[in-house]
């Protein structure tokens, strides 16, 4: 009963989130800040270059059974999702997300485009994190020593925050501002 009110406190009281900063290291943190990339991945399916993408593919059939309402149903044919290591700018500061066990939503008012595929019988959407989106990560703060950050001063400490999925749980992205939607 305990865990339902505190499920229920958490849902209409979402923690808010804080300046990446402040936050320290061993904990589970809510931070928001931008997308800058580490790598890029490219999505198969409009060929954007992304650090995160998710698409599905249908195809109308035509329904044999002649009571079904209309004349035919959307079949989904193809999907794929990845995602790639990537940073979070939060002003002068950044942390690395360590994609591991993550699960990227879009906020309400965020939605999977449109790709057209060229066929009247099929369409996608695609919903892709992009360089510069604004994103809101939810996950256990940790150090890491990271000698790949272009970011840092050559002569700068390697170490740096890394968001990551707590213990037995997902690392939650959730995506606040997209530039593509």
């Amino acid at each position: 009963m305990n865990g339902f009110i505190h499920g229920l406190l958490g849902a209409f009281f979402p923690p808010m989130p804080e300046p990446l900063d402040e936050v320290e290291p061993g904990r589970v943190a809510v931070v928001r800040g931008r997308v800058v990339p580490r790598d890029l991945i490219r999505s198969p399916l409009s060929g954007s270059e992304c650090v995160y993408y998710r698409y599905t593919v249908e195809e109308w059939r035509r329904s044999t059974v002649g009571a079904l309402g209309g004349d035919g149903f959307w079949q989904l044919t193809d999907r794929d999702e990845a995602i790639a290591e990537f940073y979070l700018q939060d002003g002068d500061h950044r942390a690395l997300v360590a994609p591991f066990s993550a699960r990227v939503e879009p906020r309400r008012g965020v939605t999977p485009r449109r790709v057209d595929l060229g066929a009247p019988d099929r369409r996608a959407r695609e919903l892709v994190l992009a360089p510069g989106d604004w994103i809101e990560v939810v996950g256990e703060v940790d150090r890491v020593d990271d000698l790949f950050d272009d970011g840092r001063d050559y002569r700068g400490s390697p170490t740096r925050l890394c968001l990551r999925a707590p213990t037995g749980k997902q690392l939650l992205v959730r995506i606040l501002h997209s530039r593509r939607a």
